[in-house]
């Protein structure tokens, strides 16, 4: 017996999960990211003068753990608000879905 795969529940299924919110919210943030790149360098231009290279490795170090867990949630949420506020696709005929 052959099985019927409703095309409409898969994707609907895929679509609201949160991995894919996660990998939504990637674009999202890295987009924003590059956006604010060249300020960014300039700020850690200006403070690299000032520290040595050493303390400030320490200091990204003991905080990259916990903003790697804080930031999957966060870019969870993003996606998922983007990918439900997204346009209406419209078919061939010039109707929406």
């Amino acid at each position: 017996m052959a099985r019927t795969i409703d095309v409409r529940t898969e994707v609907r299924r895929l679509v609201d999960s949160k991995p894919v919110y996660a990998a939504a919210g990637v674009g999202v943030l890295a987009s924003e990211a590059i956006r604010e790149l060249p300020a960014r360098l300039a700020r850690l231009r200006e403070e690299a003068q000032g520290a040595p290279l050493s303390a400030r490795a320490t200091g990204y170090v003991s905080t990259a753990r916990a903003r790697a867990l804080a930031g999957y949630e966060k870019l969870a949420l993003r996606g998922q608000q983007v990918l439900q506020t997204r346009p209406a696709v419209s078919t061939r005929n010039g109707k929406t879905k």
